[in-house]
């Protein structure tokens, strides 16, 4: 997708729809807007997008440029109910209070990169995490269609493109990859391997396996890498005591971080602050 002609207007949900158990219906092919999301709710289908097809099953999730040519063929003997929403520019409405695209992906790294990335379509295995708002969307633009409404959850959903896992959730990479993300955001939190396991929501000699067997380290060793590299962030600001930063990063005690700090990087926290000075 090229970025640099998109306009620079909001986004509006021109569609929402939820078919019923499809197995005889005949598409055309067909363009429009901007973006496309489709959740697959039950049975499969082929998404034929600009010559090239897709299979699609039970809670995929596929994100299309859907000013390419496109449609679904569907399967008499597998049935399949698709949960979707399309959005566009308009020029004729007036401008709502959100951004437009080009200042969102301004302030989004991730989504610009996804965008960016789209060729054709994009295709997630599980996005069943999305299902919820994706019916939101569908039941509001049945009912009301109160604008504020629709264009929040579709900002959301978004932002949540990026983020969602690329492998299935029955794949050990799946859980692996939660349990890094959870490391990154909370490691500061976190007491021990079972606090990590119990998010996950895996046993914790098992997480602890997969995790090293696909990373190469514990998920301790990964705790702690984290912590020391918010250290350095920390304590490039002279304005943070380093009395206070072992807190900050959930070690233990002062004499802790010392030790692991020094074991990393070779210096003391105190001598690296006064190399950075």
């Amino acid at each position: 997708m090229t970025i640099a002609k998109l306009p620079n207007l909001p986004l509006y949900i021109d569609n929402a729809y939820m078919n019923g158990n499809w197995k005889y219906y005949t598409m055309e092919m067909h363009s429009h807007g901007f973006l496309e999301c489709n959740y697959i709710e039950n049975g499969s289908c082929i998404y034929e997008i600009d010559g090239k097809e897709y299979e699609l099953g039970q809670k995929n999730l596929i994100v299309l440029d859907s000013s390419l040519p496109h449609k679904i063929k569907f399967n008499p003997e597998k049935p399949c109910t698709v949960l979707g929403f399309s959005l566009s520019f308009d020029y004729t409405k007036p401008v709502m209070a959100f951004p437009g695209i080009l200042d969102i992906l301004n302030t989004s790294l991730e989504l610009c990169l996804f965008l960016t990335a789209l060729r054709g379509a994009r295709i997630f295995p599980d996005a069943s995490d999305l299902k919820a708002d994706m019916l939101r969307i569908h039941k509001e633009f049945e009912g009301r269609k109160n604008p504020l409404y629709l264009n929040s959850l579709s900002y959301h959903i978004l932002s949540e493109l990026p983020l969602l896992p690329t492998t299935e959730k029955s794949s050990a990479q799946y859980y692996v990859e939660r349990a890094e993300d959870y490391i990154k955001e909370s490691f500061y939190l976190v007491k021990n391997n079972e606090m990590i396991a119990h998010h996950i929501g895996l046993n914790a000699t098992y997480l602890e396996r997969i995790y090293k067997k696909a990373t190469g380290i514990s998920l301790w060793e990964s705790v702690t890498r984290c912590r020391l590299a918010a250290a350095k962030e920390l304590l490039a600001n002279p304005q943070i005591p380093i009395k206070e930063i072992d807190n900050m990063i959930g070690f233990a005690n002062r004499q802790t971080f010392y030790l692991q700090f020094k074991k990393r990087y070779g210096i003391s926290p105190s001598e690296y602050r006064k190399g950075m000075a």
